[in-house]
């Protein structure tokens, strides 16, 4: 440092100090030392890699207990910090927005997925569904430090790139290669739902069709490659990757899936128990407390040996899946250590809810357009190119284990699911107290050097590096969520939750979490006052974030059907009635040129 300085004085014209008297002077030196250290600083800035999983269950990754191979995750995990008790909302979008911008989620636009929101909502204040100008993502916050930020993967956090100003390009990201949808095809644009025609995709802003020999996972990976590479290491960088594995449809190549086809065979009560078993072993779950068993009323046994053959092949496709994210993000990994990047590279993975337990033969709409389109679900194939699969229900709650529930439901098995960061100056062990989606946003921007920006209202999580038993919630901090009526607050060690029909009754329970973190014991009558005084804490929940009630008629997949219609319908409604009145007027004018 000192060299530096003198150097650029020597440099310095003479009559520089002829000009300039002593104050001048020492503003300059003050000036160059300021230069230096911004500088210095600038170069100390982490590179950072988040991967968002989608419909990740808590103990679907090895090293929360599960039985599928993931070693590049289950390394990043033993170096790193992992989250046991970190929670997110039960619907993608939501989460994503939480995620990126670390705002309650009907601050952002997207209070719950824009597919199944009522057209009624949508003049309010919060229920656009779209992600708002206002929401700062990550990427614009550390764009202000000097970052490059690249994304790859499903943003869906609009309706299908209606509104422009909303992707991902648009709000801070300089390179994306994005789908901006609930899901799609993994080897083509072909959409999985009827309410898209095809899946949207989009490339920097602009509508693209994807190549033959895409697969959404090796495809996101090869994409960030290529921007990292063609902008060098100038500068740090922030990389979101945001995998469509492990939605509907679950897909993989043979190769991946073959190794996993044995696996299943003893069915979802045998899966359930041997991940609670290891959840215990590892410290995930604790070994002296319940879980509930929500399989109990669907013995494996009672399936027909048909039904068996599907479930436990589509059970071998997700194992697939799951092992091919993982083999590329080992590509993605390999890149940057042999480009000098890997050491100064930070890695946050998670997932935005838990496990999907849909059923799409459960719904009318969906089950009509699912058998009468091109998907092909013959067993030897399947997982293959246009194949539709799905793990239903009870794996679902299987792999949700030891938590209750699953994606859509407040209980733990749709928030509680993994957190992992791991890197540069990052602690290795497990934090086992509450956090929230929320706390990525800030944790970034702290880890980056920037400016937490007021609209935040998570934590930054780097203060547990340090002592693993600090309480980064305090009993006096509550936390509330609610998406599409489903509704949930932490304070302390206590929760109430509240679950729609058809898996609900739409009444709130209580539970101490820390004893009881398998929500099997609902406290409200032996606990009435915590009762109370959560319920006055949502209500206030309620009242700051502009919480719509619903209604008990609400059901997200009815609301869907009628949105896919609308969507596809009203534009030739419009026209017709719009040919229908030109028609009218001109029989009128012609009806009084003959009078």
């Amino acid at each position: 440092m000192t060299i530096k300085i003198k150097t650029i004085l020597i440099f310095t014209p003479p009559a520089f100090f002829k000009l300039c008297d002593k104050i001048h002077l020492m503003r300059y030196i003050f000036f160059l030392l300021a230069l230096f250290f911004t500088n210095l600083e600038a170069k100390n800035q982490p590179n950072f890699v988040l991967i968002l999983i989608d419909d990740l269950g808590l103990t679907d990754l090895e090293a929360f207990g599960g039985e599928i191979d993931t070693p590049n995750i289950n390394s990043l995990a033993e170096k790193g910090l992992m989250f046991t008790n970190y929670h997110t909302s039960p619907e993608c979008a939501p989460s994503r927005a939480m995620l990126l911008t670390g705002m309650d989620n009907h601050k952002t636009g997207i209070p719950m997925i824009p597919e199944v929101l009522p057209r009624n909502l949508r003049k309010n204040k919060g229920y656009e569904g779209y992600l708002l100008p206002e929401a700062l993502t990550i990427a614009e916050v550390l764009k202000k430090s000097g970052y490059r930020t690249y994304m790859t993967g499903k943003w869906h956090l609009g309706f299908g790139g209606e509104h422009f100003p909303s992707l991902p390009v648009n709000r801070g990201f300089d390179k994306t290669f994005i789908l901006d949808a609930t899901g799609g095809d993994n080897y083509s644009n072909h959409s999985y739902l009827p309410y898209y025609l095809e899946a949207p995709w989009f490339k920097n802003g602009e509508e693209v069709q994807l190549p033959e020999d895409f697969y959404s996972s090796e495809f996101f990976i090869d994409q960030m490659i290529d921007f990292i590479d063609e902008d060098g290491s100038k500068s740090p960088f922030f990389a979101y990757v945001s995998f469509q594995a492990q939605h509907i449809p679950v897909q993989a190549p043979k190769e991946f899936t073959e190794k996993y086809l044995d696996l299943y065979q003893d069915g979802w009560s045998a899966l359930r128990e041997r991940r609670l078993k290891r959840a215990q072993e590892l410290g995930i779950f604790p070994e002296d407390k319940n879980a509930v068993n929500s399989l109990e009323k669907h013995p494996w046994e009672e399936e027909t040996q048909e039904e068996k053959e599907l479930l436990i092949k589509s059970m071998a496709v997700f194992a697939g899946m799951l092992n091919a994210m993982d083999f590329h993000i080992g590509r993605l990994i390999e890149y940057l250590k042999n480009n000098g990047l890997y050491e100064d590279t930070i890695f946050i993975i998670t997932s935005d809810n838990g496990p999907e337990g849909n059923d799409p033969r459960d719904h009318a709409t969906w089950r009509a357009w699912y058998e009468t389109s091109r998907w092909n679900n013959n067993l030897e194939t399947l997982g293959e190119e246009d194949s539709y699969v799905f793990i239903g229900t009870e794996f679902a709650q299987a792999m949700a284990s030891p938590s209750h529930l699953y994606k859509f439901h407040m209980s733990e098995g749709g928030l509680r699911v993994p957190l992992i960061i791991s890197g540069k100056d990052i602690p290795s062990g497990k934090y086992k107290g509450l956090t929230f989606v929320t706390d990525v946003a800030p944790t970034i921007a702290d880890l980056a050097s920037s400016e937490k920006e007021d609209q935040m209202i998570g934590k930054s999580l780097k203060a547990v590096f340090n002592d693993f038993n600090t309480d980064l919630y305090k009993e006096n901090e509550p936390v509330g969520l609610e998406v599409s009526g489903n509704s949930a607050l932490f304070l302390g060690d206590y929760k109430i939750v509240k679950n729609k029909p058809p898996v609900g009754d739409s009444k709130w329970r209580l539970f101490n979490l820390k004893n009881d973190p398998g929500e099997t014991q609902d406290l409200q009558m032996i606990e009435p006052e915590i009762f109370k005084t959560l319920i006055q804490k949502y209500a206030e929940y309620v009242e700051k974030n502009g919480v719509i009630e619903l209604g008990e008629s609400y059901r997200w997949y009815d609301e869907m059907t009628i949105n896919t219609a609308k969507r596809h319908f009203m534009p030739y409604i419009y026209a017709g009635s719009a040919f229908f009145f030109m028609l009218v007027v001109a029989l009128i004018y012609f009806f009084r040129r003959k009078l």
